[in-house]
């Protein structure tokens, strides 16, 4: 029996020990002290919040006021690449920085991604004879674009003792064709603080 008993006992405090070292421990946003049950993955609001900023940025800049000039000039966005070790939707993330910049009304755009369709398209309305051939859309015709917007996001992580810092950088690039100048670039760091069990 009491045999069984240490037995037991022995298996509890394993359990009890392999519990307490399983979990990565509370996370912090900001780096802060008070450690909250988050995770220390980008979060939806993350996302957001970083969308918000970076347009707000881009459209209040001075520096793209000039290099529009009281224009419109077309814009072009490339998917924006991630270099972190999360698996991020960056097409979601490019598209909703797009339908920001499309609302503000201070550029037009060309989506390179559809480019294949309108080709197919624009021979369609001259092939089959169904369209007026005045009218039809003939190749060549379309704005190009006069400036083209960049952006990525990296991470790095550094740990002291049981704290472990993670950082995520989303930066960005607005860049005129017309002069190869970078008229515009700004950068959003998210840091997540995460701190692992006494035990």
């Amino acid at each position: 029996m009491k045999a069984n008993l240490k037995y037991f006992a022995g298996l509890a405090m394993v359990a009890m020990f392999t519990g307490c070292v399983s979990g990565p421990g509370p996370v912090t946003v900001g780096g802060s002290d008070d450690f909250g049950r988050l995770s220390t993955k980008i979060e939806p609001q993350d996302i957001r919040e970083t969308v918000e900023h970076m347009t707000e940025s881009l459209l209040a800049d001075p520096g793209v006021l000039d290099a529009t000039n009281g224009e419109r000039p077309v814009l072009d966005i490339e998917l924006m690449k991630n270099k972190s070790q999360m698996i991020v939707d960056m097409k979601s993330i490019t598209d909703s920085v797009r339908m920001r910049l499309i609302r503000s009304r201070q550029f037009r755009f060309v989506d390179r991604s559809t480019a294949g369709a309108d080709i197919a398209i624009m021979d369609e309305q001259q092939q089959l004879g169904l369209t007026d051939s005045r009218k039809a859309v003939r190749a060549g015709r379309q704005s190009a674009a006069q400036m083209y917007l960049t952006g990525e996001l990296t991470e790095m992580s550094q740990q002291v003792g049981r704290v472990t810092d993670r950082y995520y950088k989303f930066s960005m690039i607005l860049k005129d064709l017309r002069t190869g100048e970078i008229v515009w670039a700004d950068e959003k760091e998210i840091q997540k603080r995460t701190k692992r069990p006494l035990l």
